[in-house]
């Protein structure tokens, strides 16, 4: 009986150590570009979002179910519902307050509006590449070409992991509509960018890591571990390399390491800090041989533990991220 209250003893310790950036939040994250304003955040009275943060002329609330309702008028929250003009959001898992709304869903609507011109187009998926670590970044000079194609700040998807955040990259879609919620989902209920290249006859490759994420109209040329470094990036890099002398209209590499890394160090450790600035030189390179737009934009961010890294609850650093457009 004591071998047995001790174990429960013990189990209480460690359930009462877990990282509480990694729990499930029962009520609503209000944050901007910048930072969380309120965490799991649960009004007992009625309240209005203006008298917890003035400066912002739009608001993203964002659903558990991956919509995203855009808002500008005046609005409250009472509980865990948000009101505004007498209809009432629930399922609110986050409010995003922003001065300039832009989403990782508009890569889609870029990539198209270039090949409808006629123009090549490469986009870059920089997996899980956050606002944070771009600024981080930039302060320590690490990544002179992302710094000036910079365009501004975007809204990843709920849930902000690869999957979805790479649906919603090549549909243009919020995973409600698209239908990839999780990383347990493949199948995407509208069409991609790959399926608009087909239809208009154009040439599209897309470069991945060692795994199938989606299943897209056009399959995924992956790589293996060839050097046995861990990642598949310089073989990607190299793949890229090739490509660009083929004669693609839209070019898709998705670079893993970032989020591996952080994963493993955290999103601001040294190691992965060095990551991104050889990603920038890669991005660099590529771009020279490259006579098209390019654009990069991130599936989703990361936020630090205890361990090293994750991603996946709507919190400022796993949902806002950098967004860049190369086109001179």
């Amino acid at each position: 009986m004591n071998r047995l209250l001790f174990i429960l003893l013990i189990l209480i310790i460690l359930a009462g150590c877990f990282n509480k950036s990694e729990t499930v939040s029962d009520g609503i994250t209000i944050f901007t570009e910048e930072e969380n304003i309120k965490e799991n955040f649960i009004a007992e009275e009625k309240t209005f979002i203006k008298d917890l943060y003035e400066d912002y002329s739009s608001a993203a609330l964002i659903s558990k179910t991956g919509e995203v309702s855009i808002v500008k008028d005046k609005f409250y929250i009472e509980g865990k519902t948000v009101y505004v003009k007498g209809k009432s959001y629930k399922d609110i898992v986050g409010i995003y307050l922003t001065e300039n709304y832009h989403s990782i869903t508009d890569a889609y609507q870029h990539m198209k509006e270039y090949l409808e011109n006629d123009e090549k187009v490469m986009t870059v998926l920089l997996d899980g590449f956050s606002y944070n670590q771009f600024k981080l970044a930039q302060e320590k000079d690490y990544i002179p070409f992302l710094s000036k194609y910079f365009k501004h700040a975007a809204l990843s998807v709920y849930t902000p992991v690869t999957n979805a955040g790479f649906a919603a990259i090549i549909t243009g879609q919020t995973p409600s509509v698209n239908g990839v919620h999780d990383r347990s989902v493949r199948d995407m209920k509208v069409k991609s960018i790959f399926e608009y290249t087909l239809e208009k006859d154009k040439e599209a490759v897309l470069l991945e890591g060692d795994i199938k994420i989606l299943s897209t109209e056009i399959e995924p040329l992956l790589h293996i571990d060839l050097n046995g470094d861990g990642g598949t990036d310089d073989e990607l890099y190299e793949s890229a390399l090739k490509a660009l002398e083929g004669n693609y209209d839209l070019i898709f590499i998705h670079f893993h390491g970032i989020d591996d890394r952080g994963h493993t160090f955290g999103p601001y450790h040294r190691e992965t800090m060095e990551y991104i600035k050889l990603i920038d030189q890669y991005i660099q390179e590529l771009s020279l041989n490259w006579d098209g737009a390019i654009i990069l934009v991130p599936d989703h961010g990361m936020h630090e533990t205890s361990e090293g890294g994750s991603h996946g609850i709507c919190t400022q650093s796993d949902m806002v991220v950098p967004y860049f457009i190369k086109d001179e």
